[in-house]
């Protein structure tokens, strides 16, 4: 029969402590990982201060992510994608609870730069990326 012990806890083994910039690179990383979205980008060239913004309150992280949405998607659709992902990976990578997520769409952009379009020929089955 196994049985577990539980140790008491020791003093001297410190703290993790996170920086708001985590937190903010961690909420980029998930943006980034959603497609046909862009941050979208104000007066000056900075992601953090245009586009992201992370509050620590009593019941949670609170954050705002500014965004650009490609015209051949559906807003609802993409934000609650960002919502969700942003969620998950502060969630998993920290000891933070999310708040609220508050995904603002800003603009529509129709340049198809980038953006991956599955086309199904007969021949082969394979992704083509427009603009090669």
């Amino acid at each position: 029969m196994v049985r577990f012990k539980k140790l008491p806890l020791r003093e001297n083994e410190g703290k993790i402590i996170y920086d708001t910039n985590i937190v903010d690179d961690i909420v980029l990383l998930a943006v980034s990982e959603i497609p046909f979205v862009k941050l979208h980008y104000a007066q000056s060239k900075t992601l953090r201060s245009d586009s992201v913004k992370v509050t620590n309150e009593k019941d949670g992280i609170h954050v705002d992510v500014i965004i650009d949405v490609h015209y051949s998607q559906a807003i609802s659709d993409i934000a609650f994608k960002i919502q969700e992902a942003i969620r998950y990976n502060v969630e998993s990578m920290t000891e933070y609870k999310i708040g609220n997520v508050n995904v603002i769409v800003l603009g529509v952009f129709f340049d198809d730069e980038g953006v991956r379009i599955v086309e199904k020929n007969e021949n082969t089955h394979e992704d083509k990326t427009e603009n090669q």
